[in-house]
């Protein structure tokens, strides 16, 4: 696979937290931060950041999909890659290979169509 612009461009890999998509955080299918972009105003500005992992566990009793994107908490999400089809009862783990190649100016959100999903994502922050 070729490079692309943004992978030649490196930075500084970084997990979220573990998130759980579930009833009581499920807001009328609203959207949870997946992880926050970083802003330190008085050193550097606001961090751009791309996406390398998402790891997680479909608990949700059936097949479903995952949302990632953008917008605000517990509002409805705007898409910035294809939904994520994940197994009922089974793992997931979404690769680099499989991950569109997005550049995110932003807080990184989720939201599914089923829950209990827990949910993890690994970026690499470029500035």
């Amino acid at each position: 696979m070729p490079i692309g612009y943004l992978q030649a461009r490196k930075g500084v890999r970084l997990q979220g937290d573990l998130v759980t998509i579930d009833v009581a955080n499920d807001v009328a299918g609203g959207t949870q931060i997946l992880f926050a972009q970083s802003t330190y105003a008085a050193q550097i500005g606001t961090r751009t950041f791309r996406i390398k992992r998402i790891k997680g566990l479909n608990d949700a009793g059936a097949n479903t999909l995952v949302h990632i994107g953008v917008g605000a908490v517990g509002a409805v999400g705007v898409g910035i890659i294809p939904p994520l089809y994940t197994f009922n009862g089974l793992n997931f783990d979404f690769v680099e290979g499989d991950l569109p190649e997005v550049e995110v100016n932003g807080d990184l959100m989720v939201w599914a169509e089923a829950v209990d999903i827990y949910i993890q994502v690994e970026v690499e922050e470029i500035g």
